[in-house]
């Protein structure tokens, strides 16, 4: 009588065992999943669209951190409104002309780069911004989201009081992700764009 229970026991368990994927298996899932999602070309130009709009933003926000001219209270909201272009852990490179003609770079954190940028030795600080250089193909990477660039040309003035301190003109090479995030509103995921790294490429004094 126990052997029959024992067996009739096995029988019932082995379909529950059977029905409880592995974490490899739902690992394996999930990566299929990510790689059958695929943005079609029209998808690509909507969103080159809207990384030229970001970069824009973008750079308004650094005008207005870096005037002194400006509110203090308009300058913190310029400063928390930028982070929100960012993926998380994006980082600024920075490049400073030494008296000697080299070429310094340092990366920091973007917050920490809007803080700084917004505490400069300077009396004034213009900084001005070219055209939208080019933004390149979007492609898509091994973790499924999409990655372009977009190069951009800016110009910095620093001045104490009437005298011009520094000057130089940088491209900068702004990294584009283009990631599927959960919209809580809607229940679901969609694409969204945003800035990463930005690389400071070539410096010049102006």
């Amino acid at each position: 009588m126990r052997l029959i229970f024992l067996i009739i026991s096995i029988v019932f368990l082995i379909p529950a065992f059977a029905q409880e994927p592995t974490k490899t298996a739902v690992a394996s899932k999930e990566a299929k999943i990510v790689d059958e999602i695929n943005l079609s070309d029209a998808d690509i130009e909507v969103f080159k669209e809207q990384t030229k709009q970001k970069v824009e933003e973008f750079q308004q926000h650094i005008v207005t951190i870096g005037s002194k001219d400006e509110p203090a209270e308009k300058r913190n909201m310029a400063e928390k409104e930028a982070l929100k272009l960012f993926f998380k852990g994006a980082e600024m490179q920075t490049s400073i002309i030494m008296p000697d003609g080299a070429i310094t770079t340092q990366s920091r954190p973007m917050e920490k780069y809007l803080a700084r940028l917004k505490s400069l030795p300077y009396t004034s600080v213009i900084i001005k911004f070219y055209d939208l250089v080019y933004i390149s193909s979007f492609t898509k990477g091994p973790d499924g989201r999409y990655y372009s660039s977009a190069t951009v040309i800016q110009e910095f003035t620093g001045f104490m009081g009437d005298n011009l301190v520094y000057k130089d003109v940088t491209k900068k090479e702004i990294e584009i992700v283009i990631d599927l995030v959960e919209d809580k509103f809607f229940n679901e995921k969609k694409w969204k764009v945003f800035l990463g790294n930005i690389k400071a490429t070539e410096t010049k004094k102006a």
